[in-house]
């Protein structure tokens, strides 16, 4: 019940601007881009998203701001705005590097590869999803691990690798 959650963030929003607190102020734009977003409004998405990352980095929140550059990257990905989505996804993984977030860094390179995938470039999405695989096996992320199988099984099937594309998919399916 995304119109609903909007209520409750515009909510959480309002009553931190009034204490002052900018943190609140951040996760509660990142609830209204997150909740734009399943309403399939990107654009809304995408100004909520940008005031999430202005606030965390003002803040030094850097979870924070990864979060927000993926989010902005699945967002513009929406948009079919590939080019500006590995941007922001290349920023996410960044951090979530810097920060050690092996579950972040697995989303962020999950979220490339797909990005790669429809742009055509099979070879570098098979590279960012064996990464995602590895980490996604390593933290125990079975949704992530199933997740990334089917996205290997599209990645060779563009390639025109049936056989391996198969594989993905029945490992998916497991």
């Amino acid at each position: 019940n995304f119109e609903q959650a909007i209520e409750y963030h515009r909510q959480h929003l309002s009553i931190a601007k009034k204490r002052g607190n900018r943190a609140g102020e951040g996760h509660a734009c990142a609830g209204l881009g997150n909740s734009y977003y399943g309403l399939g409004n990107f654009e809304q998405a995408i100004e909520y998203h940008r005031q999430h990352l202005t606030i965390a980095k003002e803040i030094g929140e850097r979870y924070g701001e990864g979060k927000a550059y993926g989010n902005l990257g699945n967002a513009y990905q929406r948009l079919d705005n590939f080019k500006q989505a590995i941007v922001y996804h290349k920023q996410h993984l960044s951090i979530a590097k810097e920060i050690g977030d092996r579950a972040e860094e697995g989303r962020a390179y999950g979220s490339l590869g797909i990005a790669y995938v429809t742009l055509g470039n099979f070879k570098q999405s098979i590279e960012y999803q064996e990464q995602y695989l590895s980490i996604a096996k390593e933290i125990g992320d079975r949704a992530g691990e199933g997740e990334t199988y089917r996205n290997l099984g599209i990645a060779y099937y563009g390639l025109g690798n049936f056989k391996q594309a198969i594989e993905y998919h029945e490992q998916n399916l497991s």
